[in-house]
């Protein structure tokens, strides 16, 4: 009976090390850019929309979570050989960003260039953040973020020519000013529109 539970709890621990949603609490910035990938890919997460057996939307969002701040910080500093003091006033406003808000960087591809327009309020799309407790937030502001150097390819390699890169930020209150329960169980960036949706998903429960 022993030899049996043991099983199954090798199964579960399986799973959830396989479970795409996952975010792994020890993938952190080890002062490299292949950290920087690996961490990148822990916070970042993709979905496609299909129509007419044709692709309609192509979207990855990285999490800017508190340890992703850190890592994109640490990142930045080294690539560019910072001063402590620059490094250290850098962390501050990142880590002063994230108690004010949530933020995702997305990129986002469409067939057609001129449907992509996420920063446009008359979009066909909408974002969402919906915290552990299914409390739905929309986004306080979309920001097309101009890519002109080989910088944005390096921090952001999902992006590519063909897509666009956008900061989503998100009020971290939600109705009646209650904080929104973002560094426990299941978080999401929710994608809407007449084209279809989707839910891109962040299961925070293994980093507690």
């Amino acid at each position: 009976m022993r030899a049996r539970w043991m099983f199954v709890l090798a199964a579960l621990l399986l799973a959830a090390a396989c479970d795409p949603t996952a975010v792994r609490p020890d993938v952190k910035h080890e002062g490299s850019y292949r950290s920087y990938q690996r961490l990148l890919d822990n916070w970042t997460r993709s979905d496609k929309l299909y129509r007419n057996f044709e692709t309609h939307l192509i979207a990855s969002a990285t999490y800017f979570s508190e340890p992703m701040r850190r890592g994109y910080v640490a990142e930045y500093a080294r690539a560019f050989d910072l001063p402590a003091d620059e490094t250290d006033f850098m962390l501050a406003e990142q880590l002063n960003q994230d108690r004010r808000d949530i933020e995702f960087i997305v990129v986002w591809y469409t067939p057609r260039m001129r449907d992509n327009d996420l920063d446009d309020p008359d979009s066909s799309w909408r974002l969402w953040f919906v915290d552990a407790d299914g409390v739905k937030v929309g986004a306080s502001q979309i920001k097309l973020l101009r890519v002109r150097h080989t910088r944005e390819y390096f921090l952001f390699p999902e992006y590519n020519e063909w897509s666009r890169l956008y900061r989503v930020t998100f009020p971290a209150v939600g109705p009646g000013g209650r904080a929104l329960r973002r560094e426990e169980g299941k978080v999401k960036l929710r994608v809407a529109g007449v084209e279809g949706s989707f839910d891109l998903v962040w299961d925070m429960t293994a980093t507690q």
